[in-house]
């Protein structure tokens, strides 16, 4: 019984741990990747869409915004790309005759925790103002 060869049982219980490992390592990476790739596209979306509505919002003309206005633009949002429950409200305010502030938020769900994008911008009576 000199010539025998192969794995001793110790030999394939230690690899079978270093795989599981491994294993166990890599699935956690996928995940946390798959997850980080979801909340960023969500980020963009919402963050596109509340772009979008402040684009809207002057191309209509100044005297449509009045200061105290709450628009609720969530029948507007992406089907695709937020969660179902995503909302997106506008609130106008007059911080200066002349001017008008739009504050636009999307908000919504992402695995239990609440998340918000918040865009700013001011219109001018006679256009855009910085």
């Amino acid at each position: 019984m000199k010539d025998q060869s192969g794995f001793t049982i110790v030999e394939l219980v230690a690899t079978i741990i270093v795989v599981g490992i491994v294993s166990i390592g890599l699935s956690t990476l996928f995940y946390n990747l798959q997850y980080t790739q979801r909340q960023t596209n969500y980020l963009d979306t919402a963050t596109r869409a509340a772009q979008r509505e402040i684009e809207v919002l002057r191309n209509n003309s100044y005297n449509s915004l009045t200061p105290g206005q709450n628009i609720n633009f969530t029948s507007d949002l992406p089907t695709s790309g937020l969660p179902r429950n995503a909302t997106g409200t506008v609130v106008v305010s007059e911080p200066q005759t002349g001017l008008r502030r739009v504050d636009v938020t999307v908000s919504y769900t992402d695995a239990g925790r609440s998340q918000q994008v918040n865009l700013s911008s001011v219109i001018g009576e006679i256009g855009l103002s910085q």
